[in-house]
């Protein structure tokens, strides 16, 4: 077997352990799992189970004097697999069909971690077991439940690492195909609100003087925004930092339209920005976001209930932009909640984290998009940050290094929806980028 094939097999077993954060399950698994895959290459390795999803680092050093750090942070957690129905291939399962490989987690994140880990290995092996550059893999697994611990986690195992360049988990192609590279993305904070209106579910025929749980709870969900979709919520805004010129630039280059955005997904219904007149780009990078995950509530079997719900929670999430509190924003969101009468609703927090935005001009930012440019024969599209979330403000705040995404992914990959997958071609493309990025510090240190 090639090495390539050997981490395509690492990427099976991956795969067919349901390592869900938001479930605790078989996060030990997978860490270990990975562990023992870096301890094969060689790597100073690890592991640290300290909480409930498990730490793993793992070092590979050069023998260069005075090499850079590059640091390569990956999860090998992954988001539910329901509605399993909608499944064409067993979600647990690795299956390739028509240049594709299907599974839960392909992308997002075990697809990029095999495919780092097949570019060291390779590299290894084709440069007489040296490297010009130090590397330095993070992996936590806690990434789809807003990092939780991983502050802790880096505290004690980062602190002596003079990192260079953080390669980010994911990243990919766009519509156009082209190679993306972002250095931001946005913070997070996920909430409950509940509606409990009376000691049991009621016999409907109340409904003519008494609210229901869903009802009640639906309006307090209205509350939150105006009639052209904007957040209704006081000083919901106040911290936002605007674009400075750059990185408006950079979001206006992108190809993205609104036409484009609707095909793509068959969206149904009028974008926000339709209706509030803002620009598109701007608004899906820049503006933070409030978002219903999902409401419970009363009965949802077959037939017929006529029954009026005593109780009804909605899962909701705030996307912050740089400089927003999580706690803040929970706060203030509480507060518009009780000003407008809803004393009644409760508001639970589950997770928070806070957004980031590197600064693309910086010389190692600079490296991986003249790497990508000259490997993929094209221009990378240049983004300072990604509408999505992650844990980018606390890797940096861990190792004060720039952050720069690239990755195996492609527009339709569908993360977190049934049928992930992930394009065998732009697989193997991704493990000769990571090479010649590698190769580009042995280049720098020539020069030198």
């Amino acid at each position: 077997m090639t090495i390539r094939q050997d981490y395509l097999t690492l990427l099976e077993e991956l795969v067919a352990i349901p390592s869900v954060s938001a479930q605790a399950a078989s996060l030990p698994e997978a860490a270990t799992t990975i562990a023992n895959a870096f301890r094969q290459l060689g790597a100073k390795v690890t592991y640290d189970d300290t909480y409930f999803a498990p730490f793993v680092q793992a070092e590979f050093t050069s023998d260069q004097p005075d090499a850079k750090t590059l640091v390569i942070y990956n999860h090998y957690d992954v988001q539910p697999a329901e509605p399993l129905d909608l499944w064409t291939t067993a979600p647990w399962t690795l299956s390739a069909r028509d240049g594709k490989l299907y599974g839960r987690g392909v992308d997002d994140d075990k697809g990029n971690l095999t495919a780092r880990l097949a570019a060291v290995a390779e590299y290894l092996k084709e440069n007489d077991q040296t490297l010009p550059v130090n590397i330095i893999f993070i992996v936590e697994g806690a990434e789809e439940t807003a990092s939780q611990y991983l502050p802790e986690y880096l505290a004690k195992h980062t602190n002596t690492i003079a990192a260079d360049l953080v390669l980010w988990e994911s990243g990919g192609k766009n519509a156009d195909d082209i190679v993306e590279i972002y250095g931001g993305n946005k913070g997070i904070v996920t909430f409950e609100l509940t509606a409990n209106t009376a000691d049991s579910d009621l016999h409907s025929s109340l409904s003519a003087v008494v609210d229901s749980a869903p009802i009640r709870l639906s309006q307090a969900i209205a509350a939150l925004f105006d009639q052209q979709g904007n957040i209704a919520v006081p000083y919901f805004y106040d911290e936002v930092i605007a674009p400075n010129a750059r990185e408006k630039a950079l979001i206006g280059q992108l190809p993205l339209t609104r036409e484009d955005l609707v095909a793509q997904h068959g969206l149904k219904v009028p974008l926000y920005t339709d209706r509030n007149g803002q620009d598109l780009k701007e608004t899906l990078y820049f503006q933070p976001t409030l978002n219903v995950q999902g409401i419970i509530s009363g009965y949802n079997d077959k037939g017929v209930k006529t029954v009026l719900p005593a109780t009804a929670t909605a899962k909701l999430e705030a996307r912050l932009v740089p400089n927003m509190s999580p706690d803040i924003t929970l706060q203030r969101i509480a507060y518009h909640l009780t000003a407008q009468g809803f004393t009644d609703i409760t508001v639970t927090k589950t997770l928070g984290l806070a957004g980031y935005r590197s600064d693309m001009s910086d010389p190692e930012i600079q490296r991986v998009i003249s790497v990508a440019k000259a490997y993929y024969q094209v221009a990378p599209v240049v983004m300072p940050t990604s509408p999505g979330t992650g844990p980018m403000a606390t890797i940096y705040a861990a190792l004060q290094a720039p952050i720069a995404s690239l990755g195996v992914g492609y527009a339709n990959n569908l993360d977190h929806a049934p049928n992930e997958h992930i394009r065998l071609v732009d697989y193997d493309q991704h493990i000769d980028a990571v090479k010649a990025l590698i190769k580009s510090y042995q280049a720098s240190q020539l020069k030198e």
